[in-house]
């Protein structure tokens, strides 16, 4: 069966799904029946991704993701969760699917990563939606390094995820040349040019498909009703190879949700709290920084020019 060649491997909550769901319209990129296949994330945590955990062969399982791919190009997935993993996940990527994988990581101002994280375990019902920013952030810290690197703790790894100079040294010292850093801030304001320079990169046409179809995937949205969240999050869950080929079915089914049971989040972020975190990541900021420059990026968004 074929394998994967293109993975977007980080960041959580860095406009991924928007990315893989775009760019699985192109003819030459055939992407997997599930947006995250979370098969090499048994070499972050050290055991099977729960995904996994009822069938006999992993690997075969892994592989049923692309059996419906013949002559693309290129067959992507996107597991978000990968960059985090450093060396170890990126020398099992480039070991079981060859030296030609290519690597996309999209990187987000890491104080607005935090915030969208937040928000989103709110929607997922993994925090309390009462739950302020603050008393999040100190449940982060409050709880050991070693306990926050358990999958079952993945809720309070915000702070840490933000920490991208940590992960990145690795998959460039990896991959090299066949990784393509792309930037949240690009992909929302200017993702014509972000689309096109991708697509040179990956050497294929950049007209097969509506540059301008780029559409907010994914988005943290509060709820109304936490029963009918319940639901609505379960069918999401089960039905996400149906959504995957209907993508268009689910965004006008989506929106009819949110408009009966969708409300706006309302947390108050205090500018101390601002501070706080843009100090916190000012050194590893200043560090990515540096290691983009000695790659080639130059032009880099504001949140990392010093």
């Amino acid at each position: 069966m074929p394998l994967p060649n293109l993975i977007i491997a980080g960041v959580v909550k860095g406009g991924t799904t928007s990315l893989y769901t775009c760019l699985s319209q192109h003819p030459e990129i055939c992407c997997s029946t599930v947006k995250e296949t979370c098969y090499f994330l048994t070499y972050r945590y050290g055991k099977l991704d729960n995904r996994y955990l009822n069938t006999i062969d992993p690997y075969k399982q892994f592989q049923s993701y692309f059996k419906h791919c013949h002559n693309q190009k290129y067959r992507m997935e996107a597991t978000p969760g990968y960059f985090e993993g450093g060396k170890k996940v990126a020398q099992e990527i480039k070991k079981q699917l060859g030296e030609q994988v290519k690597i996309i990581i999209i990187l987000r101002k890491p104080t607005e990563r935090l915030i969208s994280f937040f928000k989103y375990k709110k929607s997922m019902l993994a925090i309390n939606k009462h739950l302020s920013l603050e008393q999040y952030i100190e449940q982060c810290q409050q709880l050991a390094f070693e306990e926050r690197l358990k999958p079952e703790n993945d809720t309070y790894w915000a702070i840490d995820g933000g920490f991208y100079a940590n992960y990145l040294h690795d998959w460039f010292d990896v991959f090299g040349s066949n990784i393509k850093i792309l930037f949240f801030d690009d992909l929302k304001n200017n993702h014509l040019l972000l689309l096109k320079d991708l697509c040179d990169w990956l050497n294929i046409e950049t007209n097969c498909f509506d540059l301008n179809s780029l559409a907010v995937e994914n988005k943290s949205r509060n709820y109304k009703n936490q029963y009918l969240q319940k639901i609505a999050l379960f069918v999401n869950l089960k039905a996400e190879k149906f959504w995957r080929s209907h993508s268009q079915i689910k965004r006008i089914l989506r929106g009819i949700y949110f408009y009966f049971n969708g409300s706006i989040f309302e947390d108050k972020i205090s500018d101390n709290t601002l501070n706080f975190l843009e100090n916190l990541y000012l050194p590893y900021n200043k560090k990515l920084a540096k290691q983009l420059l000695n790659q080639g990026y130059t032009k880099l968004p504001s949140w990392l020019q010093f």
